[in-house]
């Protein structure tokens, strides 16, 4: 049966591989399942806490949170990150979508969309700021997020790509501007949701 300090020994191993309080969990009861199931055999705690450390190795060795994060997670955090970050880009892209017909069927209510989405961001700056969700340097790293410098590689290619065969200089004025501002937005405004939610999204 593993004792109290022992659990300890396991939290504080786990608590270096800065592991969110789900996953950190989640992985805490499968070591505690795996290494009573070792002791139940006769063999030592250390012995049975290496054995599984070894048998986790993967899952938490250390990697880039992303491409254009210096940020190092554990593999499995990484997994449910990525795949928290498509879920943000993919619903981005839908609402980008949905404003991209608003602009051009129902472009006297385009403005009212912005209004919103300026509102709705207002409203998660100040909630998260209120209630201590997120201090003024998290914020400020907010514009060094791997999403938003996607958003900005991403837009710089439309610039130039677009710019270059159309030859034509103006057409980010044409309404695209006004578009990708909308996909930018609606990133942040998801990003700031999950950081008001303890929810990791390298913030």
């Amino acid at each position: 049966m593993i004792t109290v300090d022992q659990e300890l020994e396991i939290k504080a191993f786990l608590k270096k591989k800065n592991l969110s309080k789900v996953i950190s969990n989640e992985v805490y009861d499968h070591f505690v399942i795996q290494i009573s199931e070792s002791m139940k055999r006769n063999t030592t705690f250390q012995e049975a806490f290496l054995k599984t450390k070894i048998e986790w190795k993967y899952e938490l060795e250390m990697v880039k949170a992303d491409l254009f994060s210096f940020k190092m997670i554990a593999r499995i955090e990484k997994a449910t990150l990525q795949s928290r970050f498509k879920s943000i880009i993919l619903s981005s892209v839908v609402f980008t979508l949905l404003g991209f017909s608003v602009l051009f069927f129902l472009n006297n209510y385009f403005h009212l969309l912005q209004i919103g989405l300026l509102i709705i961001l207002l409203a998660m700056l100040f909630y998260n700021f209120v209630f201590k969700k997120m201090k003024f340097r998290e914020y400020y790293e907010l514009s060094f997020h791997p999403l938003i410098l996607r958003n900005l590689i991403i837009g710089s290619v439309l610039f130039f790509g677009i710019g270059y065969f159309t030859q034509n200089t103006n057409f980010w004025e044409a309404g695209i501007n006004k578009v990708f501002l909308i996909y930018a937005t609606t990133v942040q405004i998801q990003l700031l949701y999950f950081r008001s939610k303890k929810i990791n999204v390298l913030l």
